[in-house]
């Protein structure tokens, strides 16, 4: 069997991104975790831009290096919870338009807001409230289901997952007893959802292992 090369790494959210969908998708890869400080020569050989995820494809020498696109990728060949939506067009559409706004415009807030609190800037509470315009949105529509296309969830859920327990994070306190409880019930669900787990799990690091790690093996 030829299984995809998936190089990773564990709390990248991008790299969560791939995982979660390649386990919703049931697709098995040869997983190899990175450090980006000591990124493998086969990893920049198939994709110089020296990212991850990488999903490289070595039988037809293909690769895939966007976090999204692998995401595509994956449910494309098989969706079994139905995320994509692919029978709705208009909820398949506001999909993609809500992948493009957290994207486009929450992602770059989220990582002003996590450098200000890494260096104690005096703008962290400013950079806070400029994410918080987008996480508003996402509690105004968790108010009428428990997910945000409905009460299943889709793959906006999952491609935004990452990245908002970044956010919940960078300030745990703040974010207790912030006034997003529905937002917050959100993170729960998906946190005792067993695929985050099988997601989250540790795998050394493949150039001192150099061994492969079957990632979703096929029962």
């Amino acid at each position: 069997m030829h299984y995809p090369v998936l190089y990773s790494l564990q709390r990248c959210p991008y790299a969560m991104r791939a995982r979660l969908s390649l386990l919703l998708a049931n697709q098995t890869v040869l997983l190899r975790n990175v450090k980006l400080t000591n990124k493998p020569l086969e990893m920049l050989a198939v994709s110089p831009k020296g990212t991850v995820p990488v999903l490289y494809f070595p039988h037809v020498n293909k690769v895939i290096d966007q976090s999204l696109a692998i995401m595509y990728w994956a449910l494309s060949r098989n969706d079994p919870h139905n995320l994509l939506r692919v029978n709705e067009p208009d909820v398949s559409n506001e999909i993609r338009q809500l992948i493009q706004q957290h994207d486009d415009v929450f992602i770059p807030l989220l990582e002003q807001y996590r450098a200000a609190a890494r260096y104690h800037d005096d703008k962290e509470a400013n950079a806070r409230q400029a994410c918080e315009s987008f996480i508003a949105i996402l509690e105004a529509k968790l108010t009428y289901s428990t997910f945000l296309m409905g009460d299943t969830p889709s793959l906006v859920d999952y491609a935004m997952l990452p990245f908002m327990r970044q956010f919940s994070k960078v300030d745990r306190k703040w974010f207790q007893h912030a006034s997003y409880p529905k937002f917050q019930q959100w993170l729960i669900t998906h946190y005792n959802n067993p695929i985050y787990a099988k997601a989250m799990r540790p795998y050394p690091e493949w150039l001192v292992t150099r061994e492969n790690v079957i990632f979703n093996r096929e029962s």
